[in-house]
């Protein structure tokens, strides 16, 4: 059973069902929940004469407080009751899941499901590019959707 489960947060409809999951397993299995956030380096920003208005430092820091109130508001909402942990890190989205999953040593990963291919999907293909060559991970990626009824007509 997974006792170490890793939530990369994103803006996806089907966000609160993993993040259900998650919380489902982890109850059964006594683990922890981390929860991610990954969000992209900055870039200062000029005005008109190209005089820096806000730099790359100050943004992040904005950006990391924003992420990390959120994470603890999702974790309030979404896992009452579950021992969960929360990370921000900055670059590309596919890398920092991979390493943190490694530095968490993760059991498992779950993300929303993408039916097309999409953020999920070129993670876990950049991912595997990354990992080539290297011991397998010991981790598992769990996609998850929630299942909807289709409309009649």
């Amino acid at each position: 059973m997974a006792k170490r489960i890793l939530v990369p947060i994103e803006r996806a409809k089907d966000m609160e069902f993993a993040l259900r999951m998650a919380g489902m397993i982890v109850r059964e299995s006594g683990g922890v929940v981390r929860l991610l956030a990954v969000i992209p380096i900055p870039k200062p920003i000029y005005d008109s004469r190209h005089w820096l208005v806000v730099s790359t430092d100050q943004q992040m820091e904005r950006l990391a407080t924003a992420a990390a109130e959120r994470l603890k508001r999702i974790a309030a909402l979404d896992l009452d009751g579950v021992p969960v942990e929360t990370s921000v890190v900055f670059g590309d989205r596919a890398v920092e899941i991979g390493l943190e999953a490694e530095c968490f040593d993760a059991d498992l990963v779950v993300m929303p499901w993408a039916p097309r291919p999409g953020p999920a999907a070129r993670m876990r293909l950049m991912a595997r590019r990354l990992l080539a060559g290297r011991r397998a991970p010991q981790f598992d990626v769990l996609s998850v959707s929630a299942l909807r009824a289709e409309p009649t007509r």
